[in-house]
């Protein structure tokens, strides 16, 4: 028998099933009611769950497919009609769109600026834009904004660590706690993005106490770095803000002709086509009590189509991705 306070409680998967439908809405605003949104469609149920989700850019029709094939939410990418420079009327615009296909913006991605970049003008316009990504990223209703973590080429891991941390404590913590959003870096391993390793996030966490910064948890990035995903998982399970569901394929017979240092050994999938331990690694987020967005990130070639990447609709190939990818996953969430 379940104790009162555990989190598999019968009660609280009783509640999740029950809960009234909570609107999209900006910060402050008030709750609208089921009367007040006849005639368009329910917006998931607020649960105490992880919000599984898809990465795409922006369009209603793309918002629409989200919701038909399952998601909860989507994670949406700049464009041009998605954007910190859109006018009020543009994001309100947005935000309707997001509730008349019953999906939530859950969060958005916002990687261009070099954070540290050595350049001291070009470090101060790339810091002035990421403050307006924070803030479009409020407006929307939204909580978290993805990036990466800068870089600075030739220096020590430890001095990016430093300048990293500085710009977020001097820039970005204010106006964090201003809006009541979070940020956090994808350990996409390249050159403007140092912190792609446990030691390079340590450092960093280390220098910022906030836990208003954390990760865009990835773990297919680790796994083509020979890195257990679950380990880094469980060691910052407290700093995993966002996570990206992508997995990666190891093809044993090329590694075993070309070695690491050469190409074509690994691929990225879709969750359930590679190694990553889905049930572990979704463990460790559901016991941290993870409430954020694991995001279908689809790099996945086999499920896809060439050159449909700038339609309204995703292709049909690419559409299947994505369904076979909630199918896979749904079977470890609540």
């Amino acid at each position: 028998m379940e104790s009162e306070g555990s989190f598999w409680n019968r009660r609280d998967f009783l509640k999740v099933g029950g809960s009234s439908v909570a609107a999209l809405g900006m910060g402050g605003a008030k709750v609208a009611t089921a009367q007040e949104h006849a005639g368009s469609m329910d917006m998931p149920a607020e649960t105490p769950y992880p919000k599984l989700s898809i990465i795409t850019p922006y369009s209603p029709e793309k918002l629409a497919f989200a919701a038909h094939a399952g998601y909860a939410g989507v994670v949406v990418t700049p464009g041009p009609d998605f954007n910190p420079k859109l006018s009020d009327s543009a994001i309100d615009q947005i935000v309707t769109n997001a509730r008349n296909a019953g999906i939530r913006i859950v969060s958005i991605e916002y990687f261009n600026p070099n954070h540290t970049d050595p350049d001291a003008g070009k470090r101060a316009a790339a810091n002035a834009e990421f403050v307006r990504a924070l803030e479009f990223c409020h407006r929307l209703g939204c909580k978290f904004v993805g990036t990466f973590s800068g870089g600075i080429p030739g220096a020590s891991m430890e001095d990016q660590a430093k300048a990293f941390a500085d710009v977020f404590n001097e820039k970005y913590l204010p106006i964090c706690e201003k809006l009541d959003v979070t940020m956090g870096w994808e350990n996409y391993p390249n050159d403007a993005n140092f912190a792609s390793t446990p030691a390079a996030m340590q450092a960093v966490f280390d220098r910022v106490p906030s836990k208003r910064l954390g990760l865009e948890f990835d773990p297919s990035h680790f796994v083509r770095q020979y890195i257990d995903p679950v380990s880094v998982a469980w060691h910052f399970k407290d700093r995993i803000l966002a996570a990206h569901a992508k997995d990666t394929e190891i093809i044993q017979p090329v590694l075993q002709q070309v070695g690491i240092a050469g190409q074509g050994w690994w691929r990225y999938r879709i969750p359930g086509q590679g190694i990553v331990n889905w049930p572990e690694f979704l463990t460790v987020l559901l016991q941290a009590r993870f409430r954020g967005g694991i995001a279908v990130e689809h790099e996945d070639e086999f499920w896809d189509a060439p050159d449909g990447g700038n339609l309204p609709d995703f292709p049909q190939q690419r559409k299947d991705g994505f369904i076979l990818a909630r199918r896979f996953l749904g079977q470890y969430l609540p």
